[in-house]
């Protein structure tokens, strides 16, 4: 079979043409070739590859026919072999036929000599025997012609046949040759087109990555900046004490960012210190004195607060030590002085101290989320005000 010798080095090369047309990205090298040629490439190799595959079939029924044409010649020239080994014999009969003739002269003095014979009856039973003799003879005569003529059509078959059988093997060995050519020819073009296309894939990469690098830096410097700034704010920040709320503290603010600040950017002076340490905005922080003591009345202490406002630098220390369960820098409620972190045991889930502020924080406005029960799981985090989809720690 040709087929695959033919085919194996043009589908080794049109084989990952599709992924490479459905890979591609930008245009970048002029020198590299677009989507759209290889697209066209890959179209015409199939060409050529539906050609090798039409051509080897060919290729094979001619092959069919030239080993028909030889078996034909073959077996005419057996025939021509038999046929003459028996025209042998039947020449030999001819030769003893003739030597009888010529030390018997004439079949017609044999018949003078019957004809005198005064019996006539005797005569032509002798005749007859005669005739019978001359008739075998004849018969051998004939089957020699015969023969000798069914010789000379056989040896006309092989000849025809292996005359045939030439073209033929002509035929296949043009085949073959235009096939490999195209073969080649197709290899090498899209060989050449896929290297380019490679090429120019592999710069496309290496653009991305640089390109992504270079987004990766500039976050990172604008983080840096925002850092420093906040650090800044920090240290230019008026150092007068944090206020001491009462009744009168009460706001109104309004949900969300206020005071016109940054989250983690609020001066100490525009805080309230809580009972257990810490600061809260002014109207979270009365509320939380009063839950503190409403609290105190049932545990005999005050809640044990971990952590409440955090500067912006202080977030970020905490997003460092814990990305998992710490909020992104500038996005906690801990910034806005609205969140509170609580141990002596509220921090362990289904303690009695839990259980209690589960049932009483909501009358002074203070509510667990409900993503700190689920991601990440924070018993111990509080907030101010219904702000379920606030940042968390």
């Amino acid at each position: 079979m040709l087929l695959a010798p033919l085919l194996a080095p043009l589908l080794a090369v049109a084989g990952p043409t599709p992924a490479l047309a459905a890979a591609a990205g930008t245009a970048g090298n002029a020198d590299a070739p677009s989507v759209q040629t290889l697209t066209a490439m890959k179209a015409q190799a199939d060409a050529v590859q539906a050609q090798l595959i039409a051509g080897t079939k060919t290729l094979e029924a001619t092959r069919t026919k030239l080993s028909a044409l030889q078996a034909k010649a073959a077996s005419a020239t057996a025939g021509v072999a038999t046929v003459n080994a028996e025209l042998v014999g039947l020449r030999a009969q001819l030769g003893t036929y003739a030597a009888d003739l010529y030390v018997h002269p004439s079949g017609q003095l044999a018949l003078t000599m019957l004809a005198s014979q005064a019996d006539v009856a005797a005569s032509i039973r002798g005749a007859e025997m005669l005739s019978i003799v001359n008739r075998g003879r004849a018969d051998v005569l004939r089957l020699v012609v015969v023969e000798e003529q069914r010789v000379e059509v056989l040896q006309t078959q092989a000849a025809q046949s292996v005359a045939a059988a030439a073209v033929a093997q002509k035929s296949v060995t043009a085949q073959v040759a235009a096939l490999q050519l195209k073969a080649a020819r197709a290899n090498v073009s899209l060989s050449a087109a896929q290297s380019a296309y490679q090429a120019e894939l592999l710069r496309v990469a290496e653009a991305r990555l640089a390109a992504a690098k270079a987004a990766r830096d500039k976050v990172a410097r604008a983080l840096a900046e925002r850092r420093a700034a906040a650090l800044r704010a920090e240290a230019t920040a008026p150092t007068a004490p944090v206020g001491s709320c009462d009744a009168t503290s009460s706001g109104p603010y309004p949900a969300g960012p206020w005071g016109g600040y940054s989250d983690g950017l609020i001066p100490p002076s525009q805080l309230c210190a809580i009972v257990g340490g810490g600061r809260l905005r002014p109207d979270a922080a009365v509320a939380f004195d009063q839950m503190s003591r409403a609290y105190a009345a049932t545990f005999g202490g005050g809640l044990c607060v971990s952590d409440s406002y955090r500067s912006y630098s202080e977030q970020v220390a905490v997003y460092r030590q814990r990305p998992r369960l710490a909020a992104v820098p500038g996005t906690s409620n801990h910034g806005w002085g609205l969140a509170i972190d609580l141990g002596c045991s509220v921090d362990r889930y289904g303690s009695a101290q839990y259980r209690w502020m589960t049932a009483n924080a909501g009358r002074f406005g203070w509510v667990h989320p409900a993503w700190a029960l689920r991601r990440p799981f924070e018993p111990w985090h509080w907030e101010f005000g219904h702000l379920a989809d606030s940042g968390g720690t």
